[in-house]
């Protein structure tokens, strides 16, 4: 696989109408009384042959709100004969958040609030959510409109996406709400080295990210590298999506049964590095780390003593070393920003045996890359000081050598 072509791909705009989208709400339109209920199983849908009910003229009031200010979002919409309807709000899980229930409502124009809570009346992180409305007559006909399927999920290009060291901020501007990755590498072919956010909700217009200007160990001052690459990968939120609460700086859910998940409509063959398909619970980098294997000894400023073939050990978190092993992946490993190995299929736990009598005597910086088949990364570096033998010592090895020791 190549270097940071693959973490830092570029991307092409996709603008999606908002389906569903008419005129402005009328003044006589309904607003029922929201009514938590815990989550239920959708009905069977409508037999084609037996007339059902009509939801038109689907539109939120606003795009993002805060509950904690007070704040709620109307979702308006038109019915063309006599139903019960529900307002669904659903997570990045698809798990059912809350029910917002309508009761016989006439043909016409009617409203349904949700106040950011769910359906025990907790406040639900900060996140982006979808919301559905889901429509039954008293002959028991349903139909459900939902465009979480049917919008986004589509690459968004980042506009003006730059590293401002004197601010400590990522700025860059998008066209449409959406999630968004940021990733810290070094020149084209060098290691990738962070990941600032991970497929954290956006709304749209210019956004600006703090960086303390560190890479994922916190060994790498990287603010001022001169070969410094930022990367903005940016998938669109579906036209039916939420934006509740404060900008938040990592995915969270809350805690929800199983059950009342939403059906989704066929996506067809999932795509390779097309982040947008993966599950958004499992879809962000995974943690990594590195360690000097066997007896060793750090200095004052907490460099690794190495010296010969140094053992260096690969770990990944246990949370997710199930993923990464079942999605495959290349541990590939660099010394001061330049390749020096790499494992086509990887396994774990792995060890890598450096020769450090290919580099000169002093402080050095080794890396390694967990590069996804599925586009999920992981990044560690491990600062050591390098102690070549001095020449009666070498001298002593090669007789060891000559005599059959190792």
């Amino acid at each position: 696989m190549s270097g940071m072509r693959q973490c830092l791909p570029a991307a092409v705009l996709i603008v999606l109408s908002l389906a569903g989208c008419g005129d402005a709400p009328s003044e006589h339109a309904v607003a029922s009384t929201p009514k938590a209920d815990a989550p239920a199983a959708a009905a069977q849908p409508v037999p084609a042959s037996r007339p059902s009910v009509h939801i038109t003229q689907v539109r939120a009031d606003r795009l993002a709100f805060d509950p904690a200010k007070k704040e709620s979002v109307t979702i308006r919409f038109n019915i063309d004969r006599t139903a019960d309807v529900d307002l669904m709000v659903y997570d990045g899980r698809d798990r059912l958040v809350r029910r917002v229930e309508g009761t016989e409502l006439a043909p016409g124009e009617h409203a349904l609030t949700w106040d950011g809570r769910d359906f025990r009346s907790r406040p639900v992180p900060p996140e982006a959510y979808v919301y559905t409305i889901a429509a039954i007559t008293a002959q028991g006909q349903r139909v459900t409109h939902d465009l979480t399927d049917l919008t986004g999920g589509e690459p968004l290009t980042a506009k003006d996406p730059r590293w401002d060291p004197a601010t400590g901020q990522v700025h860059y501007v998008l066209d449409r709400p959406a999630r968004v990755n940021i990733r810290f590498g070094l020149q084209e072919g060098g290691p990738y080295l962070r990941t600032l956010i991970d497929w954290v909700p956006r709304a749209a217009g210019a956004q600006s990210e703090p960086w303390d200007g560190w890479d994922a160990s916190r060994v790498l001052p990287l603010a001022k590298h001169p070969t410094l690459l930022t990367g903005v990968m940016a998938y669109s939120l579906p036209a039916n999506a939420l934006l509740v609460g404060p900008r938040v700086g990592r995915v969270t859910f809350a805690a929800l049964p199983e059950e009342g998940r939403r059906e989704q409509a066929h996506k067809g063959p999932k795509r390779m590095y097309f982040h947008a398909d993966q599950p958004l619970d499992t879809r962000g980098d995974v943690s990594t780390s590195l360690t000097i294997d066997g007896p060793g000894k750090q200095d004052a400023q907490g460099r690794w003593i190495v010296s010969g073939r140094v053992p260096v050990r690969l770990h990944v978190a246990e949370a997710d070393r199930a993923r990464v092993l079942s999605r495959r992946f290349e541990p590939v490993f660099f010394v001061d920003g330049t390749f020096a190995f790499e494992n086509e299929v990887g396994f774990l736990p792995m060890t890598w045996h450096w020769d450090t009598s290919t580099v000169n005597a002093g402080e050095h910086f080794v890396t390694v890359n967990v590069r996804g088949y599925e586009g999920n990364f992981g990044a560690a570096t491990l600062k050591v000081w390098v102690q070549h033998p001095t020449k009666p010592a070498m001298q002593k090895d090669r007789e060891n050598v000559a005599e059959g020791e190792p």
